[in-house]
């Protein structure tokens, strides 16, 4: 039978190794294998390993590495589109815009996700998270012509799926 403390460290412990070795990986890429470079690197590896415990404790969710996969080339691409969009408008001798707020109702929970959610709304082309009070998020929106209820559809279930989180399921009468 296993030990109750033992039980509830268990999760505590494999945080803290994730998070070394995430940040070790880092510290590697960014100055390479030279060994008299861990003489600074472990203290602060360390160090951030602590600070990130105490800013970013417990979650229940956890990230899949196919959501993660399919992620990265989305938010590079629509982050990508949106600077071109911001930039061709802004430059053009007319302004292509017309400005305005629209709400945006979510399904994803409060935590990460959400926060998650709202902060990369604001990458999307012609979009800026404005306000998010529940679940609803207001969307400031360069041009309200655009197109933009798909993207944030894409967008909010790739994030669904990035933290092994559900769709809602409709219930038919």
């Amino acid at each position: 039978m296993a030990d109750n403390n033992t039980t509830r460290q268990s999760p505590l412990v494999r945080r803290v190794l994730r998070r070394f070795l995430f940040l070790a990986l880092i510290w590697l890429v960014l100055c390479g294998s030279e060994q008299a470079s861990w003489i600074l690197g472990l203290p602060a590896v360390l160090i951030a390993v602590l600070i990130s415990l105490m800013l970013a404790p417990y979650s229940e969710f956890s990230f899949s590495f196919s959501g993660l996969c399919s992620f990265i080339p989305f938010f590079l691409r629509q982050s990508s589109l949106s600077g071109f969009d911001v930039m061709r408008r802004a430059l053009a001798v007319q302004p292509d815009i017309n400005p305005g707020l629209v709400p945006y109702t979510t399904f994803l929970p409060q935590g990460a996700p959400r926060i998650f959610f709202v902060n990369t709304i604001s990458l999307l082309p012609g979009t800026l998270s404005a306000e998010l009070h529940g679940n609803e998020v207001t969307v400031h929106t360069i041009d309200k012509d655009l197109a933009i209820w798909a993207t944030i559809q894409n967008l909010e279930l790739r994030i669904a799926y990035l933290f092994r989180i559900g769709p809602p399921v409709e219930v038919k009468k």
